[in-house]
């Protein structure tokens, strides 16, 4: 018999696909897989160890593909209604919101799933319309708490001008929205998603029509999910924001800003957090430097999504329909072959997780309230399963 402690450190290793068989192996390994202090304990090892990663591809379909292998790309098939329109957010420890109508909380690899529940927007005048509505997902750590962020844009009807926007957040834990201080910008950058996640807060880049013609004109604005409240995050100096079409994502958990013009591209990489000397340009690409076949170009459409294994090379993909290893030492592209892959992608990093997106529950279960009645039941049945089980892998063992 294997001990509970060893027991548990072998499976915090695991990938979900396995853990989800392991669960039928025995009474005490289900209870082991769906603790919550393990599924934590699985979270923590997997982000650590930079292990149990993927990319889960949006647009034509949603698609799956192994980062250690990156070698195929596998189709996805939502336990739910899911429309190829429907635009899929950041990856939030294994995590994401479909943003259907009504939005959807998704563990693509447990499969479990959430609908979130009806909250009408509320129009503050009849005079003006909404012109936007986005979404944002992000962890609450100091409340161990999965929220929603939407924020909606309204513009006056005859100017189409903006007024103001309204902001919402939803709690997983209380199942609920409410009502939060609203975004103070217009939105120019986003387009459905608010999709960089990083320290707890959302990120987005916004156009400060009071400093147009200055290096101010484009400031990083964040909101914290755990204070719920907004803040700046300093750009790098002299980076000449009029040269450059500016995007903001995720790389190696850090905030990451893409600078690209026709000619050149900047990655930059905030190595530590809200401290504007910290910014790093880790990657320079010159257009006169590459050959053009080498399958980075246009530079307006590159994003990073990873690094390799000993850090030497950065994943990115180009025009939303390749993916290439960068190699930061020798600065060249190679061409990652992945078959299955759609014609056209959006890519979103994620860690397969046990994360349930049905709520925290003490100890174990899918955080759905059971009657007695049910429970009783349930105990039954599992107890019966159990004992067949366990009889069955002592006859083969």
């Amino acid at each position: 018999m294997i001990p509970s402690e060893i027991a548990t450190d072998i499976l915090s290793r695991l990938p979900v696909k396995s853990l989800l068989r392991f669960r039928c192996v025995s009474k005490s390994w289900r209870s082991i897989i769906d603790d919550q202090d393990f599924v934590k304990m699985h979270l923590h090892h997997s982000t650590t160890t930079n292990s149990n990663y993927g990319l889960i591809l949006g647009g034509l379909g949603l698609y799956s593909i192994d980062l250690d292998s990156l070698d195929k790309a596998h189709v996805v098939k939502p336990p739910f209604y899911y429309k190829s329109v429907d635009d899929i957010s950041n990856s939030c420890n294994g995590l994401f919101l479909v943003m259907s109508e009504p939005p959807v909380m998704w563990n693509p690899f447990s499969r479990k799933y959430r609908i979130l529940p009806d909250n009408p927007i509320e129009y503050p005048t009849p005079l003006l319309c909404f012109s936007k509505v986005i979404y944002g997902l992000g962890y609450d750590s100091r409340n161990d708490d999965y929220k929603v962020v939407r924020v909606v844009e309204f513009r006056n009807k005859t100017s189409h001008m903006w007024e103001c926007s309204e902001s919402d957040i939803y709690s997983l834990r209380s199942n609920s929205w409410k009502r939060v201080e609203g975004f103070p910008y217009p939105l120019p950058f986003l387009k459905g998603n608010w999709g960089v996640h990083v320290k707890g807060a959302l990120h987005t880049l916004v156009e400060d029509f009071f400093h147009v013609c200055s290096d101010r004109s484009v400031r990083i604005m964040a909101f914290s999910v755990e204070n719920e409240n907004h803040y700046e995050v300093m750009l790098p100096s002299n980076i000449g924001i009029r040269n450059f079409k500016m995007k903001l994502d995720v790389l190696g958990g850090c905030l990451c800003l893409v600078c690209t013009s026709k000619s050149r591209a900047n990655i930059w990489v905030m190595k530590e957090y809200a401290v504007e000397e910290s910014w790093t340009k880790l990657i320079s690409i010159d257009s006169s430097t590459i050959d053009p076949e080498d399958i980075l170009q246009p530079f307006a459409y590159l994003k990073p999504l990873a690094y390799s294994k000993n850090g030497e090379n950065v994943l990115l993909t180009s025009d939303d329909k390749r993916l290439v290893w960068y190699d930061l030492r020798r600065k060249t592209v190679k061409n990652v072959s992945v078959s299955g892959l759609p014609f056209v992608f959006f890519p979103e990093l994620c860690v397969q997780s046990l994360i349930s997106p049905l709520g925290p529950s003490p100890g174990r279960g899918d955080g759905v309230k059971k009657t007695g009645q049910d429970k009783r039941k349930e105990k039954k049945t599992k107890k019966t399963r159990d004992d067949f089980l366990s009889e069955g892998f002592k006859l083969v063992l």
